[in-house]
């Protein structure tokens, strides 16, 4: 695999720039194409640093003919609000995560239900990268009008991080508010564990903690430490592997529909060089992210295996009636069943 060198990348770009202002060989200003990426993660996250890698390699690979430029921290746009912008075509793309496409692609609530318990996020990966992961990939372009150019990239298992009170077992969740980064099925979980659920976004969620607006959040342990978070107020951590999160590429059909065949394929390869090198690192760093923000100050609490298996025998039985509250087709249900049962 191609190793993340963003620095000598970097410094590639800069010394092109120098030659161009000097009038050496450059790409004329004519034929370069731009486009414009929305992410609501700040630079040091995972997401965002293999977006500049992407960047990178594509405009190598064209010769500077296609050049990305990412707009972070939701300069732009709220994780809500990218999937319409990208498909109206304010901005070319986006990474977003699945449980807030859910919004407009019902059957992404799938992957936010108890469907694959103790399988690891290498499995699912598997699991996403085979027909079940295209079924939903295709019914996300459907409904969007969007083209997802390939794989997604990993995030990782999905906890329940502690502010306004500590969270160390199931029974910590009665009566608490646990911001949710979207995905209406994490909403009734919650509501199982008797909890309110709260969209908030990401940007907004360090002064909803520090207002005790929240008394915690669902998310990683990597987000955490790229947000600094504990200097929100997170204090504790409960790894009750809630789900595992993927970030979904989407990209503008017009806009991937108006490049070159040449330039197309570009970009679908550059897309894909990156994917394995992501998912292997989003590992590396949620672990270290625990190191980390156990050094900072938060506590981590790890459920036994009966705690886990109990609080799934609850949440199992809210399955049939999220079937049906969210619209998920039961085709998609009865994939993820056999997948999930065949990675066991």
């Amino acid at each position: 695999m191609r190793p993340f060198k963003i620095s000598a990348a970097v410094g590639r770009l800069a010394v092109a720039a120098v030659a161009m202002s000097i009038g050496m060989a450059a790409v004329p200003a004519e034929a370069e194409t731009r486009f414009t990426i929305t992410v609501d993660t700040g630079p040091n996250h995972i997401r965002n640093i293999t977006l500049r890698v992407f960047m990178e390699r594509l405009t190598e690979a064209t010769g500077g003919e296609l050049v990305g430029e990412l707009f972070e921290s939701a300069q732009l746009y709220a994780a809500r609000d990218e999937a319409r912008a990208v498909a109206r075509g304010d901005v070319q793309m986006s990474v977003t995560t699945n449980s807030a496409l859910s919004a407009f692609a019902s059957d992404l609530n799938a992957l936010d239900m108890p469907l694959f318990v103790g399988l690891t996020p290498e499995q699912l990966s598997r699991i996403i990268d085979g027909p079940f992961g295209q079924m939903l990939a295709d019914r996300v372009a459907n409904q969007l009008g969007v083209v997802v150019p390939g794989r997604w990239f990993l995030l990782g298992y999905a906890d329940t991080f502690g502010a306004g009170r500590d969270f160390g077992s199931f029974e910590d969740y009665q009566g608490a508010r646990v911001r949710i980064f979207g995905g209406a099925a994490f909403i009734s979980r919650l509501a199982a564990l008797g909890a309110e659920g709260l969209a908030i976004p990401f940007p907004d969620v360090p002064l909803a903690l520090s207002q005790g607006t929240i008394d915690g959040l669902l998310t990683t342990s990597e987000t955490v430490r790229s947000g600094q978070l504990y200097e929100s107020g997170v204090k504790s951590a409960f790894t009750d592997n809630a789900a595992v999160l993927f970030y979904i590429p989407i990209v503008n059909k017009a806009f991937l529909d108006g490049l070159s065949e040449a330039h197309r394929a570009a970009f679908l390869e550059a897309w894909d060089s990156v994917i394995d090198e992501q998912r292997s690192e989003a590992l590396r760093r949620q672990a270290e992210a625990r190191i980390h923000n156990e050094a900072n100050g938060i506590v981590y609490t790890d459920p036994t295996p009966e705690e886990l298996a109990a609080a799934n025998e609850k949440l199992q039985a809210i399955v049939p009636s999220l079937i049906s509250e969210l619209n998920v087709d039961p085709a998609v249900i009865e994939l993820a069943r056999q997948q999930a049962a065949a990675a066991n």
